[in-house]
């Protein structure tokens, strides 16, 4: 982490048109680390240990209670933001009556759909218009 946090400097600053091509600048810094002897790789290495691990910090600052917390409210305000449509209002409501009527569906979800598609479809627009 601390070769590459180095290296990358190091190499924008040599050509400034590569800081958008991510895979390009991969490679070169990868080339340096294999071409790095091994006292200089092992230098490196000790550096890295030493770095704070953001990974870690952000893991526990997501588990934590103020994190799951924010997460909850987020949930919250995106739930119910959209209204259902007149064929989803009729699915909700039809949904039962074709698993009463034909039990072996219960363990096929497309076959529920697809009969309540069939039931939408041949339904007349007035009849779709109670559901809107």
């Amino acid at each position: 982490m601390a070769f590459a946090k180095e290296e990358r400097k190091k190499i924008l600053a040599e050509d400034p048109s590569l800081k958008s091509e991510i895979a390009k600048v991969g490679k070169m810094m990868g080339e340096r680390w294999r071409k790095l002897s091994d006292a200089e790789k092992a230098r490196y290495k000790a550096k890295g240990a030493s770095m704070p691990s953001t990974r870690k910090a952000k893991k526990t600052r997501k588990n934590s209670e103020e994190g799951v917390e924010m997460r909850k409210e987020k949930k919250q305000k995106r739930k119910g933001t959209r209204k259902l449509s007149g064929y989803m209002k009729f699915v909700k409501a039809e949904r039962a009556s074709v698993l009463n009527e034909n039990p072996k569906m219960r363990s096929d979800i497309t076959a529920v759909a697809r009969e309540l598609g069939k039931r939408w479809r041949a339904m007349s627009d007035a009849d779709k218009r109670k559901y809107d």
